[in-house]
């Protein structure tokens, strides 16, 4: 049986004239008679009795009525969730992120999707870009957000790229070199220091071992590596630690006014540029472009809420 036949069931149901019922689903009476038979063969029941040149359910009609319109209610719900899934209203999206990005970036995005599209079903997974990366590969989420140069020279990646960082040293509005105008390597080195240990480019680690004169490797030097920032954030009011972030990562707090950038000699004149990545050879549902149109809306809000926090 098909929409149509279940369609013309009901309406006899509703109407009980012929004529009314074939009027309500635009047919010639002929026609929905035709339908009906039809419909009583596939189910080998009689569906309906003429008495009284009036068309009568039979006990299996009423039986079978609620199965019907079930059917029916089935039938249009499932045309409507695929309209809304073309839309990208609905389904279902995998994606991830790190932690730096989540004032800026994941907090904001996931309270507007469930704001905005609350039949989308997200699964968002924090972590760094390397493995990100493999979750990718394994079709395990559907795009990230992380550093762009990981995709260098890679073929099956496809990378948009949205936002380019600056680095700096970091610590708490209360720190003894909050106010210190020219701080070199060996003062900060008095301080336990603190890295956000994501997937660093081998360029950046290069020119930071070379530009402080980091001989034992960059790592050595700190003595907590994290790319949790929820902790990094306590360590700094905690502890007096000193931090190397990307200035994405510490908006939310500069804004705040619980952190301050540190003016260290040498600076570091290093970037890291962040972008969307996903697979060539994959097709993404249209939720998946709603979802990446939200990124790129967030990347051009943080741009301009850094350059009314930092002047740049």
């Amino acid at each position: 049986m098909n929409t149509r036949q279940l369609q013309h069931f009901i309406a006899l149901i509703e109407n009980a004239s012929l004529s009314a019922a074939a009027e309500a689903v635009h047919l010639s009476q002929p026609a929905l008679s035709r339908s009906i038979r039809a419909l009583e063969e596939q189910l080998n029941v009689p569906l309906f009795t003429r008495t009284d040149r009036r068309l009568r359910p039979t006990p299996y009609a009423l039986a079978w009525e609620a199965t019907a319109r079930r059917m029916l209610m089935n039938e249009n719900e499932g045309k409507r969730l695929l309209q809304r899934m073309q839309t990208g209203e609905s389904g279902r999206v995998a994606l991830g992120m790190g932690s730096s990005l989540m004032d800026e970036l994941i907090c904001p995005l996931l309270d507007t999707m469930l704001r905005d599209l609350p039949e989308v079903q997200v699964k968002f997974s924090v972590d760094t870009s390397a493995p990100l990366l493999n979750m990718l590969r394994s079709r395990q989420i559907d795009l990230f957000v992380g550093d762009a140069s990981i995709a260098r020279y890679q073929q099956d990646l496809v990378v948009e790229s949205l936002f380019t960082c600056g680095f700096a040293w970091y610590a708490s509005s209360q720190h003894p070199l909050a106010q210190t105008k020219n701080s070199d390597i060996a003062m900060l080195k008095a301080w336990p220091m603190v890295i956000a240990a994501g997937y660093f480019d081998p360029a950046i680690i290069e020119h930071m071992e070379t530009l402080y004169g980091f001989t034992s490797g960059l790592y050595e030097h700190f003595g907590v590596l994290s790319n949790d920032f929820q902790l990094v954030h306590h360590l700094m009011r905690s502890s007096n630690a000193i931090l190397i972030a990307t200035d994405i990562s510490m908006l939310e707090a500069l804004a705040a006014g619980t952190v301050v950038k540190l003016h260290v000699t040498p600076p570091l004149a290093i970037t890291l540029t962040l972008g969307i990545l996903r697979l060539t050879d994959r097709e993404l549902p249209p939720v998946c472009e709603r979802v990446m149109t939200l990124i790129r809306e967030r990347f051009r809000l943080a741009e301009i809420r850094r350059t009314q926090i930092t002047g740049r």
